[in-house]
């Protein structure tokens, strides 16, 4: 499943390279990744009054989480195709409680598995 995940991530036509999979009870349920588009439940306001007009990869799976889900979210470097830091942001964060995630893992700076509790 990385490897699908990763080619996802890697022709996202972004600057970063973000995927993320959501599991249910082992299997995954869905692998998204950020892009340009975003969804009308996960609008982000700034300050000065502009809207985002991305979705992290981390909110792609949500719409279909569950309670008690696990989330895997992994970043990869253009250059080599390695782990680089994906640790999810406080918007993220927000509705990765929301929606009861049990469990998040995250690629470090290092290219290594860090574990989040929620």
């Amino acid at each position: 499943m990385y490897y699908k995940a990763r080619e996802k991530a890697l022709n996202n036509g972004r600057v970063y390279h973000l995927a993320a999979i959501l599991r249910r009870k082992g299997r995954v349920i869905r692998v998204g990744i950020n892009t340009h588009k975003t969804h009308p439940r996960f609008t982000r306001t700034y300050p000065d009054g502009s809207i985002a007009s991305h979705m992290h990869a981390e909110m792609s799976v949500l719409r279909f989480a569950q309670p008690g889900d696990t989330l895997e979210v992994m970043r990869f470097k253009k250059c080599d195709h390695t782990y680089a830091m994906a640790k999810p942001c406080e918007h993220c964060m927000r509705f990765i409680r929301e929606f009861g995630i049990s469990h998040v893992r995250y690629t470090n700076y290092n290219g290594e598995w860090e574990a989040l509790q929620p």
